[in-house]
């Protein structure tokens, strides 16, 4: 399944404080929370996640969890919310986060990860 992962219109990845989540409305898809890595810290991901996109990524910013400072934050759409399952359990076996649940019973459903997407979105400014 080809994924489209949504970057903000500046061509950078969100950070997750400053995603718009007004747009998302009632679509469902899988997410990423990562942290860029600097001379201090490695680069990691954090969270993958899915669901309604809008009630998720909110529930992500009032997590003490993601309160860091400049936490980056990509998602995706997917049509069948029946996949949501399987493409997360997908990322979640490539991109092995810190946190999160593992969905073993689920059958991995292969997608293109945001660092090698050739459909790259870009959000839209208000």
């Amino acid at each position: 399944m080809e994924l489209k992962w949504q970057k903000h219109p500046a061509g950078d990845w969100c950070q997750l404080g400053e995603a718009d989540l007004n747009g998302l409305g009632n679509r469902y898809g899988v997410f990423i929370i990562w942290r860029n890595g600097d001379a201090a810290k490695v680069s990691a991901v954090l969270y993958v996640g899915r669901g309604r996109l809008k009630s998720e990524l909110a529930e992500c910013r009032r997590s003490p969890l993601f309160s860091a400072p400049r936490l980056r934050v990509t998602w995706a759409d997917v049509e069948d919310p029946h996949d949501l399952d399987g493409v997360a359990t997908y990322l979640y076996q490539q991109l092995r986060p810190i946190w999160g649940e593992i969905m073993s019973a689920a059958h991995p459903v292969p997608v293109n990860l945001p660092a090698t997407a050739s459909h790259v979105g870009t959000l839209q400014s208000p």
